[in-house]
């Protein structure tokens, strides 16, 4: 039986919760977050007469609470906003400034928010600083995949002398999950649309790019529904409004698939057995398990299969080298006790383009600002966010082979430990390949020319612009993003062959190749 919010938090616990605290619920997607904040919250709230302010990262999250508020009949005690406007209102000295001051209890609903949405808002410091500097409500931090906000939180609070926050982690089941399955090619992504279309099984699709999103929408668009950013000026267009708007407060979609970006990776419930199929194409692990908790599992028969988008262990080391380059500046200035003058000494006449290093006004020891003075700040969330996805990629390439995969099926609890193996599956992509290197292999094959080695180059089939590859150097680079245990050795050999004249001679080979383990 799942584990509820309310199951660990009583009216009586949450009574006792003092202005200032800061509460940090951990708990699965489905277990209630949402029902404690209307219910729970709401009634020690209006005893006291006292207001709720629920914040909210995404605008689809908005509209549905604020739906589900109005039919509740609970608008006068629930406010929802969201943390945008918070940092809008306060960055540009709005009249409008939200004032903290006059809520009982702050909700930080999906407070991963700060952390994830960092890496490309660098605003989450103001609206997370407001709330914390605020000393007359009760701060209610909630999300299902929050670990890492939490981790910087507790540092925060540490580093600013502030209370140790209160804790409530509910344990995760993900036994719902009725199979794990990773692939690397993109044309799975279709293959699989395909296989569910001839069965008539329903599913949704989770796509990083609004275009890859939409490319495939178009091209089954008699069995899906297409959604992306509001924000996304060139395909947004392409989005049926009321549909969409159904689909939030129906919690269904009639078609046979979604085919979403991640601005569905929260605010929407998905409540339909039909749907037995999740299909992810998606970086951040953070997100992608939001992603996943969008269908609401209704009981233990309620099973559904995953499919994720895996990255190999070069794109994984792509991913950390260009995200410790992202830190560097900001590293810099932080070893060399914050020196504007030693920072521009090492990168004249440079921004960071990053934004984790930006310009501040100057205070005084009374906190009023010094006129015509500015300082650098770093941005200690994304710096904290970055650092914590270069440990990541570390950890998962580490693992070896699969390194992605494994890291992924331990999150999600598709690992045996009485028998120390895993178990989630690898779709077929490059299985017919791998049995035809091992067959070369086994037989020691020696390709001493270049017409001896077209059917290797045609079963490999790596090409560009349309043409093979064909290059040693070129396919073995191809074989490792593969993941293949396979590599083309090219050596100097010779051979006895006969001359014009019928005579034995021997014949040097300078590029004969042959496949070997790795």
């Amino acid at each position: 039986m799942r584990v509820r919010v309310t199951d660990k938090i009583s009216v009586d616990d949450a009574a006792l919760w003092m202005p200032g605290s800061n509460i940090l619920i951990t708990s699965p997607m489905g277990s209630g977050k949402s029902y404690f904040c209307k219910n729970t919250l709401y009634s020690i709230a209006k005893e006291a007469n006292g207001k709720i302010l629920m914040l909210i990262h995404r605008s689809n999250c908005v509209e549905q609470f604020k739906y589900e508020i109005e039919i509740d009949g609970k608008v006068n005690v629930i406010e929802v906003r969201t943390y945008q406007a918070l940092e809008y209102h306060k960055l540009h000295n709005t009249k409008n400034q939200i004032d903290l001051s006059k809520y009982q209890f702050i909700v930080c609903d999906e407070f991963h928010y700060f952390f994830e949405d960092s890496k490309f808002n660098n605003k989450t410091a103001v609206s997370f600083k407001m709330i914390m500097a605020n000393k007359e409500s009760v701060h209610v931090f909630m999300s299902a995949t929050g670990d890492g906000m939490a981790n910087y939180m507790k540092s925060y609070t540490k580093k600013k002398g502030l209370p140790k926050p209160v804790e409530y982690k509910i344990p995760f089941d993900y036994s719902f999950i009725k199979k794990l399955n990773f692939f690397y090619k993109e044309e799975t992504i279709e293959q699989i649309l395909k296989n569910r279309i001839a069965k008539g099984e329903k599913g949704i699709f989770f796509i990083y790019k609004a275009e890859d999103a939409y490319k495939l929408y178009k091209k089954y668009k008699d069995y899906c529904v297409f959604n992306c950013s509001a924000n996304n000026k060139t395909y947004y267009q392409y989005v049926d409004k009321e549909k969409i708007k159904n689909i939030l407060i129906n919690q269904r979609f009639e078609e046979q698939f979604l085919i979403t970006t991640a601005c569905f990776d929260a605010g929407i419930n998905i409540i339909d057995r039909e749907v037995k199929h999740i299909v992810l194409d998606i970086v951040d692990t953070g997100s992608l398990i939001q992603c996943i908790g969008r269908k609401r599992i209704q009981d233990d028969a309620d099973k559904v299969n995953v499919y994720i988008k895996a990255m190999n262990n070069q794109k994984l080391a792509g991913f950390k080298r260009s995200t410790e380059e992202k830190v560097q500046m900001a590293e810099y200035f932080q070893k060399n006790d914050c020196s504007v003058e030693k920072l521009i000494e090492k990168y004249p006449m440079q921004n960071d383009l990053n934004n984790i290093l930006y310009d501040d006004l100057a205070y005084d020891s009374n906190g009023e600002i010094i006129p015509n003075t500015y300082r650098k700040s770093i941005n200690e969330l994304m710096y904290f966010k970055k650092k914590n996805d270069i440990a990541d990629y570390s950890t998962m390439m580490k693992s070896g082979k699969f390194g992605y995969c494994k890291y992924m099926a331990n999150l999600l609890e598709a690992y045996d430990e009485k028998t120390g193996s895993y178990t989630y599956s690898m779709i077929k992509e490059d299985y017919e390949l791998e049995t035809y290197l091992a067959r070369l292999v086994k037989e020691d094959t020696v390709f001493l020319q270049l017409k001896d080695r077209a059917e290797l180059i045609k079963k490999i089939n790596a090409k560009q612009d349309g043409k093979l590859l064909k290059k040693a150097a070129t396919l073995n680079q191809v074989l490792e993003e593969r993941e293949l245990d396979f590599r083309i050795k090219e050596f100097e050999t010779t051979r006895m062959i006969q001359d014009t004249n019928g005579e034995p001679k021997k014949k040097k080979y300078k590029n004969a190749w042959k496949i070997v383990k790795f």
